[in-house]
């Protein structure tokens, strides 16, 4: 009788590696095309940004696009008395992509009118991703990017309002971002976030719906979501991505991390397998009397305001909370 393969085998790290490897090679070949695509003929062409390849520790480089505020009424660009051009707050932003997707640049649009209606620089980073690059590598970039801010070697930031955010995967490194930062930060954004990795995907409780048209986003399986936190953790043993790391599961950090005063949005949706643990920390932090800005978005599911049409009643609530996530970012930096 032939043997079956070694179970244990199959869960070793390096199996896993190497079976998500070959998973992700094709999908992010596809989603490289798409990007690229819709940067040369979409919507995104329209942002006026910046490219900056920023200089981090141990002689590596990270993609960035800068966005600067317009000029105008509520947002001089004249020199200072000494003939130098005026520091501005900063955010940074971290798009989503379940920690593995190369999604860098789709938040354009998003970074643009950030910057224009707080009047304020927006950078938006990249960071190395699974399963390449498991936790803490993207982590690790977030407080690089942080850092790399702070230092102001282009002399263009206010380093006493630095705010950050992100979408989905990006929001969870800007709320692992906010909850350990030293010194904290002024205030954070975060779309649609996973906060708590300590547990399979399987155990979060589903949405009402599970099939959504296009203007109502979409709703990521948990297998899907599954095979990404597992790429995420690999690094880590099933008893150490168990524990309550705010690192990379922030529901576990304490609230008074988190700026106060309506200065943290959390944002959710009604058809979307995170929307329980967002709101959960949304809750902790109203608990803590944080005062956050808890958003839910009903009859939508993740990632909606990147997929729905102009025009549509998607895009509407779209605009609608962009608008509302600037007004934070302004008043955090105020």
């Amino acid at each position: 009788m032939s043997s079956s393969p070694d179970r244990g085998a199959r869960s070793t790290p390096l199996y896993l590696q190497l079976q998500l490897q070959i998973y992700f090679v094709p999908v992010n070949a596809l989603v490289r095309l798409v990007v690229l695509l819709r940067r040369l003929f979409g919507p995104d062409k329209h942002a006026p940004r910046r490219y900056l390849s920023i200089l981090l520790p141990f002689d590596r480089r990270l993609s960035t696009y800068l966005h600067s505020p317009a000029p105008g009424p509520q947002n001089p660009s004249s020199p200072s008395s000494t003939g130098k051009t005026r520091r501005k707050p900063v955010h940074i932003n971290f798009h989503g992509g379940g920690f593995c997707l190369p999604l860098h640049g789709t938040d354009a649009r998003f970074c643009a009118l950030v910057a224009r209606e707080a009047g304020c620089y927006v950078l938006d980073a990249s960071y190395r991703r699974a399963p390449s690059h498991p936790f803490p590598a993207a982590y690790d970039d977030a407080r690089a990017v942080l850092a790399w801010v702070r230092e102001d070697t282009l002399g263009l930031f206010d380093t006493s309002r630095i705010t950050v955010g992100g979408f989905s995967a990006g929001g969870n490194l800007a709320l692992a971002l906010a909850a350990t930062a030293e010194p904290g930060v002024q205030g954070m954004i975060a779309f649609y976030p996973p906060v708590d990795l300590t547990g399979p995907y399987s155990r979060k409780p589903a949405p009402a719906r599970t099939k959504l048209d296009r203007n109502s986003g979409m709703v990521i399986s948990p297998s899907d979501e599954e095979r990404s936190r597992k790429a995420y953790l690999l690094a880590l043993s099933a008893s150490e991505q168990a524990l309550p790391d705010p690192r990379y599961s922030p529901l576990f950090a304490s609230p008074d991390k988190f700026p106060g005063g309506g200065r943290t949005m959390i944002l959710t949706c009604e058809y979307d397998y995170l929307a329980a643990e967002g709101e959960a920390l949304a809750r902790a932090l109203e608990e803590a009397g944080r005062e956050p800005v808890a958003i839910r978005v009903e009859g939508k599911g993740h990632s909606w305001d990147g997929m729905c049409v102009e025009g549509s009643e998607g895009a509407r609530v779209r605009d609608e909370m962009w608008l509302r996530a600037a007004e934070v970012v302004r008043h955090a930096q105020a």
